[in-house]
C-alpha cells in the first residue's frame, strides 16, 4: 500500500464495503469521525483533508502547488484511492465536498456504487455568473490580516442565510474555534482552487454517469432546497431528502439523522 498525497483519517475493517467522504470549504476530514465511528461496524470509512484544509497544505505538500482545479482534485483523490488499494466505493460529499465527488464520479462513474451529495450546488449554470462569482471568491478573505479578522470573518460566515439554523448553538462556536487557527493563507489558495466559479455545470455530465444520487438538504436552506427540486427535474432518478430544521450543515447539527439516513441507503 502506497503512501496517499492527500492526509486520510480511516475506520472500520479494510475488507468491508468503502464510504468516502468529502469535507466543505474550511472543513477537513476528522470532522467527519462520529460519523465514522458509528458507520465502523458494516463500513469501512475514509476521509480526506481537501487541499489547503486540515494536514493537506500547499505549503507542505508540493505536489498540492500543480493542481489547476476540480479536475485535478478529483484526479488526485482517484489516486490517492488507488494507493489505498480501494477500488469501488459509495461518496458522500458535503457542499464544496459535493463538487468535487461530482466530479470524480463523471471521471470514473464505474467505481462509485452510489453518490451521496449534501447541500452541494452542481455549479453555475450561466457564464457570465460564474466568472463573476469566481472573481468574488478570489477576494472574500482577502482584507484578514490578523486574526480577530478571521475570527470576525467566521462569525460573518455562519451568519449568512444558509446557515440560519447555527447561531445561538454550541455548533456555531465549535466550528469556528476549529477554524480559527487554521492559515488562512490556505484557505485563500483552496477557494482559488476549488471555486464553485471555476468549473462548469455539472448536472448534465451526471445524468450521463447512471449512478444511484442521494441528495440531502435542509428545510431551512432555501437555496439548497430550490437546487434539489431544480436538478430533480434534470434528474429524475435522484432521491431527495429534505432534514426538518436543519439549514446548510446537516451533518453536524443532525448526526444521528444523517447516520440513520446513510444506513437505509446503503444496508
Amino acid at each position: 500500500m502506497r503512501k496517499t498525497v492527500l492526509h486520510h483519517e480511516e475506520t472500520g475493517s479494510p475488507t468491508s464495503p468503502v464510504i468516502v467522504f468529502l469535507h466543505g470549504f474550511m472543513g477537513r476530514a476528522n470532522s467527519w469521525l462520529s460519523i465514522m465511528d458509528s458507520l465502523a461496524d458494516a463500513f469501512h470509512c475514509i476521509a480526506f483533508d481537501l487541499p489547503g484544509h486540515g494536514a493537506s497544505l500547499f505549503g507542505s505538500i508540493d505536489r498540492l502547488n500543480h493542481l489547476h482545479g476540480m479536475e485535478d482534485t478529483a484526479a488526485l483523490i482517484l489516486q490517492d484511492l488507488d494507493a489505498l488499494e480501494i477500488s469501488r466505493f459509495t461518496l458522500y460529499g458535503y457542499s464544496m465536498g459535493g463538487r468535487i465527488a461530482q466530479h470524480i464520479a463523471i471521471a470514473s462513474p464505474d467505481r462509485i456504487d452510489r453518490l451521496i451529495l449534501e447541500s452541494a450546488s452542481f455549479g453555475i449554470a450561466d457564464v457570465e455568473a460564474r466568472s463573476e462569482r469566481w472573481k468574488r471568491d478570489q477576494t472574500l478573505m482577502a482584507k484578514i490580516e490578523i486574526p480577530d479578522d478571521f475570527r470576525t470573518f467566521l462569525t460573518d460566515w455562519y451568519s449568512l442565510p444558509l446557515f440560519r439554523t447555527l447561531p445561538g448553538t454550541a455548533h456555531l462556536q465549535n466550528l469556528i474555534e476549529q477554524k480559527v487557527s487554521h492559515p488562512v493563507a490556505e484557505y485563500q489558495r483552496a477557494l482559488s482552487l476549488l471555486s464553485v466559479g471555476g468549473h462548469s455545470y455539472l448536472a448534465g455530465h451526471l445524468a450521463d454517469c447512471r449512478i444511484p444520487i442521494f441528495y440531502f438538504c435542509g428545510e431551512q436552506d432555501e437555496a439548497y432546497l430550490q437546487t434539489a427540486r431544480q436538478i430533480n427535474a434534470l434528474l429524475p432518478d435522484m432521491t431527495v431528502k429534505i432534514f426538518k430544521d436543519a439549514s446548510h450543515n446537516i451533518h453536524i447539527q443532525y448526526l444521528e439523522e444523517i447516520i440513520s439516513a446513510i444506513r437505509k441507503i446503503l444496508i
